[in-house]
């Protein structure tokens, strides 16, 4: 089997009338910024100023702000309002926690990792207790490839809450990212016992038997985890990809075939690792 197979998880009187425009256009985007700094400054100056029973309505009220801006994709608006909660909820450590896991996570969809991470840091500063921060920190630490660290997040939020099933799956992802395929199989293994219908447990099984030389094996459990989850991509792409590691590409293309319908693109990239493991 080659090494390289994987498994799967953007001229004078014209140029005078230009200059005139750009500079029109640079100062209205000026005063548009002013005007929306002053707007800002007194929003936040009148929370400081509020109740806290006030102040709790108005970062719900920007909490909904935030929402309706993360979901309309203006994600600096977003995050703009949630900063302005923790200025202005700071007696409220709870909410202003919230308020930068919130941001962490809009950093961790634009792909800004070292953001999302420094945010869930400052979250876990106010509410220590998080179990969803501190996974959400190993995700970004993962993301960033600093494996020891992303693991020791993901095992701060099990010790919080042992019933935490995605930071525990996050643990058996690392320990495979950092070559500790013995442990990884533990774990998918405990998560299969304690969760008999977490189907990803069962493909992420299955890879890791099938990387430790032991694909035969991993067969009955690519089977499971397609039962349970049926219209999952990934899981047609790895069962292909442990038949190729049998030498059976005739079953890997059979899968290759299932996976078309689910995701063309997937098996067309399916398809050219078969045929390259084929020469």
């Amino acid at each position: 089997m080659s090494d390289k197979l994987q498994f799967v998880a953007r001229r004078v009187h014209q140029q005078d009338a230009a200059c005139r425009t750009s500079k029109s256009i640079s100062m209205r985007l000026t005063i548009r910024l002013l005007f929306g700094c002053l707007v800002l400054l007194g929003i936040v100056t009148t929370a400081l100023t509020q109740s806290p029973a006030d102040t709790d309505k108005e970062a719900q009220r920007l909490t909904r702000v935030a929402q309706v801006a993360q979901q309309e994709g203006r994600f600096d608006d977003a995050i703009r309002a949630y900063q302005t909660i923790a200025v202005i909820a700071k007696s409220s450590p709870r909410i202003v926690a919230s308020a930068h896991l919130n941001i962490g996570n809009i950093y961790m969809t634009l792909g800004k990792y070292e953001q999302a991470a420094s945010a869930f840091r400052r979250s876990l500063s106010l509410d220590a207790n998080s179990a969803e921060a501190q996974n959400n920190l190993g995700e970004a630490l993962g993301e960033l490839r600093q494996y020891p660290r992303a693991l020791e997040a993901f095992q701060q939020a099990v010790a919080l809450d042992g019933g935490f099933l995605k930071a525990r799956y996050n643990m058996g992802v690392t320990y495979d990212h950092m070559g500790q395929i013995k442990y990884a199989e533990f774990v998918y293994r405990i998560l299969i016992r304690d969760h008999p219908d977490f189907a990803i447990a069962y493909d992420s099984l299955a890879v890791a038997l099938s990387k430790s030389g032991r694909a035969r094996e991993a067969i009955a459990f690519h089977e499971k985890a397609i039962s349970l989850d049926p219209k999952e991509p990934s899981f047609y792409y790895n069962f292909a990809v442990s038949y190729l590691v049998l030498g059976n590409a005739r079953k890997a293309q059979e899968q290759q075939q299932k996976l078309r319908n689910l995701d063309p693109a997937m098996a067309e990239h399916l398809a050219a690792v078969i045929v390259k493991h084929q020469r």
